[in-house]
């Protein structure tokens, strides 16, 4: 009994899966931006006057490398000042980053295994 067996569909298949897995992975980080985002608007620590900062607040994904980055940034000139003045009392972005990476992690452990 001879089996034959063409390496070239498993290397297309391989090929296929990692491109797949890879628009996953950057629809799931492009979700949690988003996620990251509206926690930091919910949870300011300031208190509104016009509303900008809070509107400015936005979460992106950029490519790094072969990865995603989840970015969340201020988009107003005083968010700076935002998250560094006043030992950190008004910061958002480190504290969102902080809270939410751990689900994230365990997310993209869900979306890979």
């Amino acid at each position: 009994m001879n089996i034959k067996f063409d390496v070239k569909d498993v290397l297309t298949g391989l090929t296929e899966f990692g491109t797949k897995m890879n628009a996953a992975i950057r629809i799931y980080a492009e979700t949690a931006s988003k996620d990251f985002e509206s926690h930091a608007k919910r949870n300011r620590p300031w208190t509104d006057r016009t509303g900008r900062a809070r509107q400015g607040l936005t979460g992106y994904v950029t490519p790094h490398g072969a990865n995603w980055r989840i970015n969340i940034a201020h988009t107003v000139d005083y968010g700076l000042w935002l998250e560094y003045a006043r030992n950190k009392k008004y910061a958002i972005l480190e504290p969102t980053v902080r809270l939410k990476s751990e689900e994230v992690l365990q997310g993209l452990k869900k979306l890979v295994l």
